[in-house]
């Protein structure tokens, strides 16, 4: 297979503490052929590690480049989904970080862009591939504890254990945030994408959101609860403010509980002696990538596909009217 040739918009944290070194790995599949990024520092940095690449500062110069087949876009959330339509009208493949967009309105417009113009529109939520995910819901479809009646998960946690200059939170857009409910928008998502993953999309949320300092954006904890078509529930508590101390998630059957640790599973039947099932040691994004060059080399969609996106950006959004209404909210997906 001929490599992708693959021109990336915004060389910033995400591109070197992640991206960077999987794609490096993956020359046979990617072809890094240009850069754009408004910072100076960061365009000369590019520049001298990929000698023959094109390095530009405005993101229309890149996408006129015709040897450009693939756009990777890794720009702020508010920057997302606009970049991402400019890329698709100029004809390019996109790639871009999560989230697709900041409503569902502008997540919309750009999935029925890219499938009017026949382009792929890909986001990089490696929840969506991580093993763990993949077996908890085969745990659930083989109804290893009957039918499910609800799940509860604490998730307080530091948003970000890496300090100094390459630390998320020292990013100015973050800060300030234009985009909805603070941080569980912006690394919360990939949470809302693995619980899709093993429950669906649910049918109702209602939650509650309280700001406890005064950065990084409108709330710092969210708590939720998810209403599902088959009568099945789940509350999620979300903050990476309050302390990390006695998180869990249980979920819970008519004929018993699985309890998800950090390694392991932990299934507890009715009538049977506990059974311990090991979450192998990954680097998700890194499953992500392969998935994605996987989908490419076949010519098919990849699990996460530009609609399941645009449906956990609904689950949201409906979080964020719940929390200003205190109404319960329906979530609209197609």
């Amino acid at each position: 297979m001929t490599p992708i040739r693959l021109g990336v918009v915004g060389a910033g944290l995400i591109w070197m503490r992640t991206h960077r070194q999987i794609l490096l790995n993956m020359r046979d599949v990617f072809e890094l052929t240009a850069f754009c990024d408004v910072s100076e520092e960061r365009r000369a940095a590019v520049a001298q590690e990929f000698p023959n690449a094109q390095v530009v500062a405005d993101h229309h110069r890149l996408f006129a480049l015709p040897e450009v087949d693939t756009v990777l876009i890794l720009t702020p959330i508010a920057l997302n989904a606009p970049i991402a339509l400019a890329a698709l009208r100029a004809g390019k493949h996109v790639i871009m970080e999560k989230p697709i967009a900041r409503s569902v309105a502008e997540g919309q417009t750009l999935a029925a862009t890219a499938r009017e113009l026949g382009l792929r529109l890909w986001v990089t939520e490696q929840m969506a591939y991580r093993q763990a995910e993949t077996t908890l819901a085969e745990l659930i479809s083989s109804r290893a504890i009957g039918d499910l009646i609800m799940w509860t998960r604490v998730a307080h946690f530091e948003g970000d254990t890496v300090q100094g200059a390459l630390r998320y939170e020292t990013t100015t857009w973050r800060k300030a945030a234009d985009f909805p409910l603070g941080t569980l928008f912006d690394g919360g998502i990939h949470l809302i994408a693995g619980l899709s993953k093993v429950f669906g999309v649910p049918e109702y949320v209602s939650a509650s959101g309280r700001q406890l300092q005064p950065e990084y954006g409108e709330y710092d904890h969210v708590a939720m609860m998810f209403h599902y078509r088959n009568g099945m529930v789940g509350m999620l508590s979300h903050s990476t403010y309050l302390p990390t101390l006695h998180n869990f998630f249980h979920i819970h059957g008519t004929a018993g509980v699985i309890t998800v640790e950090t390694d392991r599973f932990v299934v507890q039947a009715l009538g049977q002696p506990p059974k311990t099932i090991p979450i192998p040691a990954e680097n998700s994004y890194n499953s992500m990538w392969q998935a994605l060059a996987r989908a490419l080399q076949a010519n098919t969609e990849p699990y996460y596909t530009s609609q399941k996106a645009v449906n956990d950006v609904a689950i949201l959004e409906m979080v964020d009217r719940s929390i200003k209404t205190g109404q319960r909210m329906p979530v609209p997906v197609d």
